[in-house]
């Protein structure tokens, strides 16, 4: 199974500079560069506090394949105007690899951090190379997720759960690991839900990035 890949950051890169995908393989045709980038994070918009560093982040591109990717902060940024450099890297997958993950997009997240593929990296080529995935996940059931979020102490998961598969938008604030939210409300969703579903996990929420649910700080309650 392989992985499509770009990186949407702020660079100076061919007489452009700000943000912009400063990357991506031959893999990835304009009109998904163009998706990448409507979806992509720029200045200010990652929510850092002591539970939450990164913001995982997901969505279906208008070709049918879908988006997995991290959003991280960097350096103070190069423009001089304040903040940290948000570096977003995408991987691209067909559904036939979400299908092999059982339609758990953490589980090509978690194989892609173990494989290096999301390290930060300052200088990245322009031009990069489809990535190779796992090809054996662990299947979990709903039971296993619900079981998961217990022991985490979580909020209750029943209500997020139905209103995501009625297609409503979800804000949720939660203080602790938004990420470990995410995993065990993801894995009660149905294959169906989950290729309509759309999240962040640590995203200031915005109408250009129009995530179905959208995990933020008890700040932006």
């Amino acid at each position: 199974m392989w992985a499509e890949q770009a990186i949407f950051t702020s660079l100076p890169r061919r007489e452009r500079g700000g943000y912009h995908l400063v990357s991506r393989s031959r893999g990835v045709p304009d009109t998904e560069a163009q998706a990448l980038a409507q979806w992509a994070p720029s200045h200010g918009a990652l929510v850092v506090d002591e539970s939450n560093r990164t913001s995982l982040n997901f969505f279906a591109l208008p070709s049918g394949r879908f988006s997995f990717s991290r959003t991280c902060a960097g350096p103070a940024e190069y423009s001089g105007r304040g903040g940290h450099q948000l570096y977003t890297h995408f991987l691209i997958v067909d559904e036939t690899v979400l299908q092999a993950a059982g339609f758990q997009p953490f589980s090509l997240y978690r194989d892609a951090m173990a494989l290096g593929y999301f390290l930060y990296q300052p200088d990245p080529a322009e031009l990069l190379e489809p990535l190779p995935l796992c090809r054996v996940h662990p299947h979990r059931d709903a039971r296993f997720w619900a079981d998961r979020a217990v022991e985490l102490n979580l909020p209750a998961l029943e209500p997020l759960r139905d209103r995501l598969q009625s297609g409503h938008p979800l804000r949720f604030a939660y203080a602790g690991d938004r990420a470990a939210l995410a995993e065990c409300l993801i894995g009660l969703l149905s294959p169906e839900s989950v290729r309509r579903i759309s999240f962040s996990t640590s995203l200031v929420p915005s109408a250009a990035r129009p995530f179905l649910l959208s995990l933020v700080a008890e700040t932006l309650r």
